[in-house]
């Protein structure tokens, strides 16, 4: 393989990997639009099986802490979490209340029923995929 066919498959698997990534990305926001709640806070919600800590939710999400208190600001407000402390009372806790996970396993269902890759793959493209990708991210994570 020259260079430039080097090239123009990188280019190549760069876009695909990108207008699957922009796919899913919208496939989510239109599952979280129907409850009214903005993404961030969809993501974050979906996190919130058990009380999480904030810490730990902006490690799960790759963001800084700090974005995570706005978006913990914007579940609180609309009635979807709350925040406590730990047994660390310097460690802040998230919470869904009754609420938030009311939403949250609707949130997941909607989910599920519109993203692309569940419907356009069978099961075993969809394994084939997920190891792919995990194989990807790993070899990158040097």
């Amino acid at each position: 393989m020259t260079s430039v066919d080097a090239i123009n498959e990188a280019r190549g698997l760069a876009v695909l990997l990108h207008r699957a990534a922009a796919l899913a990305r919208e496939d989510f926001a239109r599952a979280a639009e129907r409850f009214g709640i903005a993404p961030p806070a969809a993501r974050v919600l979906l996190l919130l099986d058990d009380p999480m800590p904030m810490r730990k939710i902006a490690d799960r999400l790759l963001v800084d802490a700090s974005y995570v208190t706005g978006v913990a600001d914007q579940l609180e407000e609309a009635g979807l979490a709350t925040r406590g402390v730990g047994e660390d009372r310097r460690v802040k806790l998230l919470s869904a209340t009754e609420s938030g996970a009311d939403v949250r396993e609707r949130l997941a269902v909607a989910i599920s029923a519109d993203f692309t890759a569940l419907h356009a793959l069978d099961d075993a493209e969809r394994a084939q995929l997920a190891t792919l990708l995990e194989r990807l991210v790993e070899s990158g994570a040097r």
